[in-house]
């Protein structure tokens, strides 16, 4: 039964609440003005007075929630830190408590930026991810938006750099359906995250883009930022004069917004591009300057860049003792503010001015630590090209690194390093299952999507079609669109691609294609943007792991289990500007972990440092390659010997005489050497020892257990080597490439298309008839390659392809395997669409030419159809160096095969007796030496 007093004093108690909330209400709309005009003293006054309102008042919750957010935020604007997440916190829990999601949203996003401000980045990251959360449920499109750039800025003072990219974008995407104003500045930042990625160009195109958004709306400090990052960009490679002059503009617009900081920060720029261009004394008077403004402002990250900076001008001058003073402070101030990027430079920084003051062993130290950050920070990146661009802005430490191991004659260390600076990438890219883009799709109903997946599909498929366009067009010319093969003012190339006699029959042809000119690179540049944004949507991206390097006991542990074989060695080549490191490792009978690196049995290190000698070796290297790949010139065996002293006689000395097989781990443009051909005083290198190219060391037991499974397999159902299943596929006609002639740029085209090659048929027919399996042995020709070979690629123990090929340096995973109609098998779509794949292929033979030819990195990745067909994962390939000759060819590949058909030696060892039938048959170089075992066996 109810008790009308007690009724009637709650229905007063309402009234009497719903009058205090009106003037609560009331005072938080006078706040919210006095804060908006920079009043926020008296903001907080009347805050505080609505907020005891609230306290006091029955059904107030909310009000006092709305309060305490705005509370925060003034308190926050005042620099009261402490007190500001303290209302801030009991905001969000009493928006919790009331469901005012709204209020929460906001609450939150105040806290970020509060612990932001603080520099506490992981818990702001964390609060910003549950604001963009809150956002999306509300369909807030401005919150998620400003919560998205946010985290971009956060995950990138982390060091998480591609998550960042991928904020940015999702930012940028997020302003294109508000009126925030807000577009030039994500543009500016994801060119940010770029550049320290090392995607230069994208970098450059992001800030010009932002430039020109913030030009629309006059926003000078937007433009400034730009300017002065693309400033950035060129002084990183090392157009110091360009640089300036971009600093100089971006200080004027800074000036012109009033923004003092940034004015000081590009005022200290011009000081480090004067210094390196060895104008010290200007250059320090305008780091003081800059250095006074940063202080000034407390702008502690600034401050320590200007440090460094001021380091750098005093090491310039053989001031060593203050630059290590400010060098020492740049760390010191880094380490406090936790700026893992700067502390990384300036640990470097102080290791060079060690190194080059003779004090190895604290320069070893300072280096160590470098290393360990930006190995740490590498790992966080799990998109391949973006690992590939950041590895290459690690390599000057590597160098560093490695050079002081072997000053301090740390062999082993050195060693190690070499292994941690080489193919990181590739490592981690073959450690993980592939990541199928596809799969976003077929897992969720088109209506599961959310706008942005969608529309990036959209584009994927977009861009991936005017590639596949791009390609025809470089083949077939433009007879779809334009009556003449030759473009008005155009110059015309009626020459023949190929057109050169080969070996003493001149039906012959040579297997490959001139690669096209014309720069491709932004439209592949964008299509793996767009899937790496793709990737990160996949259930499977947050566990791609990055690999772990082999030490040199893990090393010696491949041949304690049985990864390499007791008549393996392993000779790892570290080849920088500045020095050459030949390495060989070979088993230890009596391996000891604990026994010091110097006294190591089963290392030999050869190590040039004179600039002379390196100067002739690289000489003889391009001699090498400039006679070898010109059919007609023979290379004369000198030539050969020099290089086989200069590069392998020093640790192959004293080899143990059971060894047979080198696996050669090379660096830069020793992967196009082949080491077969080098000659010491007795023959040839193939005819004492099988070789193997491998990209690093630690990929060994990776291939190792791959081949293992594959081999389980085969013995399972009854295949051994001599009976494994042979897809064979050959390209004679060509003639479809000929009908409107091929297309190598918009300046130079052909009438002619590729030549027929007349002995790609005797060649497959001749492969096919090996060994004892020919009935489950495919043979595919001409237009039935295209059709059915990526659909069989991963049915059969061996594929074989001959015919044309392709190259192309500019965007090497454009290159590929040249079709019937003129069309590309190319490695992007290999390595991006899947589209070969095998869990059951333990040899691909490429027949044709520059299969093996790649763009080395520097940080030591390779680029081309051996990236792509190794993720494809098959752990044995054999390919060429440079254009081959048809019938030659057809000849090695058939003594190839039938070596390996017996079943008895290896990949390696099969090429090898190949080789040696060549040699004996008195081919030139030219003819024999091209082809090359790539993996392990």
């Amino acid at each position: 039964m109810t008790d009308p007093h007690r009724e009637k004093k709650r229905r007063g108690r309402h009234v009497a609440s719903e009058a205090t909330l009106k003037e609560i209400e009331e005072l938080s709309t006078v706040a919210y003005e006095k804060l908006v005009h920079g009043q926020s003293t008296q903001a907080k006054v009347l805050l505080l007075q609505a907020l005891e309102l609230s306290a006091k008042t029955a059904y107030a919750e909310k009000s006092q929630a709305v309060v305490l957010t705005y509370l925060g935020q003034t308190e926050r604007m005042m620099g009261e830190h402490t007190s500001s997440i303290g209302h801030l916190n009991q905001a969000i829990d009493l928006c919790r408590q009331t469901n005012m999601l709204e209020c929460e949203l906001q609450a939150r996003l105040f806290l970020a930026e509060q612990l932001t401000a603080n520099g506490d980045f992981t818990e702001a990251q964390g609060q910003f991810e549950l604001a963009y959360t809150t956002a999306s449920f509300l369909q807030d499109r401005p919150s998620m938006e400003l919560a998205a750039g946010n985290l971009g800025s956060v995950t990138m003072t982390r060091c998480h750099l591609e998550a960042a990219t991928d904020w940015f974008n999702t930012a940028l995407e997020l302003a294109g359906h508000t009126d925030s104003g807000e577009k030039s500045v994500w543009l500016g930042s994801l060119g940010l995250a770029l550049s320290e990625l090392g995607q230069f160009e994208q970098a450059i195109n992001y800030y010009r883009r932002a430039y020109l958004e913030a030009e629309l709306i006059e926003d000078a400090l937007t433009m400034s930022i730009c300017r002065g990052s693309e400033g950035n960009i060129h002084f990183e490679q090392t157009n110091f004069e360009q640089a300036l002059a971009l600093y100089k503009e971006a200080q004027t617009l800074a000036a012109g917004a009033q923004d003092r900081r940034r004015e000081g920060i590009w005022l200290g720029n011009q000081g480090v591009s004067l210094a390196r261009l060895s104008k010290s004394d200007e250059a320090i008077e305008l780091l003081d300057k800059a250095l006074f403004i940063a202080r000034e402002l407390n702008d502690l990250p600034t401050v320590a860049a200007h440090l460094d900076s001021l380091g750098d001008c005093y090491k310039d001058i053989s001031d060593i003792e203050r630059a290590d003073q400010f060098y020492g402070e740049a760390l010191a101030l880094s380490r406090t503010i936790n700026d893992r990027l700067g502390e990384r430079i300036y640990l470097a920084n102080l290791g060079k001015l060690k190194a080059q003051n003779g004090q190895l062993a604290p320069a070893f130290e300072y280096f160590r630590q470098a290393v360990e950050l930006f190995d740490e920070q590498r790992g966080m990146i799990k998109a391949d090209d973006l690992k590939t661009s950041f590895a290459n802005r690690g390599q000057e430490l590597y160098r560093d690194m490695v050079s002081t191991c072997l000053k301090l004659d740390k062999r082993v260390e050195a060693l190690e390093y070499v292994g941690r600076a080489k193919s990181r990438a590739l490592l981690d890219l073959l450690s993980n299952s592939p990541i199928d883009v596809n799969q976003i799709v077929e897992d969720q109903d088109a209506s599961g999507l959310t706008r942005g997946i969608k529309e990036l599909i959209s584009r994927e498929a977009d861009l991936r079609a005017q590639i596949a366009h791009l390609e025809r067009q470089f083949f077939h010319g433009y007879e779809d669109n334009q009556g003449s093969n030759s473009p008005s003012g155009g110059e015309v190339d009626n020459s023949t691609d190929g057109d050169t006699d080969s070996d003493t029959d001149s039906g012959s042809r040579l297997r490959g294609s001139a690669a096209p000119q014309e720069d491709t690179k932004k439209l592949y540049l964008e299509w793996r943007e767009v899937l790496n944004q793709l990737r990160r949507r996949h259930p499977n991206y947050a566990n791609l792991v990055s690999a772990t390097t082999l030490n040199y006991a893990e090393i010696q542990s491949l041949w304690q289990t049985n990864k390499l074989n007791a008549d393996t060695c392993v000779i790892e080549f570290f080849f920088p500007q500045d020095y050459l490191l030949v390495a060989c490792v070979q088993k230890e009978i009596d391996f000891d972990a604990k026994a010091q690196g110097a006294d190591r049995a089963g290392l030999k290190t050869h190590v040039v440092m004179e600039p002379e000698s390196l100067d002739l070796i690289r000489e003889d290297i391009a001699t090498f390659f400039e006679m070898s790949s010109t059919e007609g010139w023979e290379v004369p065996v000198s030539l050969c010997r020099r290089l086989y002293q200069n590069l392998l006689g020093p640790v192959l000395e004293g080899l143990d005489p059971a060894i047979e097989r080198l696996v050669l781990i090379p660096h830069g443009s020793l992967y196009h050497l082949p080491f077969s051909a080098l000659h010491d005083q007795n023959g040839y290198v193939c005819e004492r020892y099988a070789v193997s190219y491998m990209p690093t060391v630690s990929l060994i037991p990776i291939l190792a257990s791959a081949q293992n499974r594959k081999a389980e397999a085969g013995e399972a159902s009854g295949n051994a080597a001599g009976d494994a299943r042979y897809l064979v596929s050959a390209i004679s006609d060509y003639s479809a490439t000929r009908d409107g002639g091929m297309v190598f740029s918009s300046r130079l085209r052909s009438s002619a298309g590729l030549e027929d090659l007349a002995y790609t048929m005797e060649e497959a027919n001749s492969i096919l008839s090996l060994g004892q399996s020919t009935d489950a042995s495919t043979l595919l020709t001409n237009e039935e390659v295209k059709r059915s070979l990526p659909e069989l690629f991963g049915e059969f123990d061996v594929v074989h392809f001959a015919g044309h090929a392709i190259f192309n340096h500019d965007e090497p995973m454009a290159s590929g395997l040249v079709l019937s109609d003129g069309s590309i098998l190319s490695a992007a779509s290999i390595l991006e669409g899947n589209a070969l794949r095998t869990e059951r292929g333990r040899l691909l033979v490429l027949s044709a030419c520059q299969t093996g030819v790649n763009v080395v990195t520097e940080g030591g990745e390779i680029l081309g159809l051996a990236r792509a067909l190794m993720y494809a994962g098959m752990p044995n390939l054999v390919l060429s160096l440079w254009e081959v000759a048809d019938r030659s060819t057809a000849e090695l590949m058939q003594d190839f095969h039938t070596c390996w058909q017996s079943g008895k030696i290896t990949v390696a060892q099969a090429l090898r007796q190949a080789q040696l039938k060549a040699i004996a048959a008195k081919q030139p170089v030219h003819a024999w030496a091209p082809f090359i075992h790539f993996g392990i066996e």
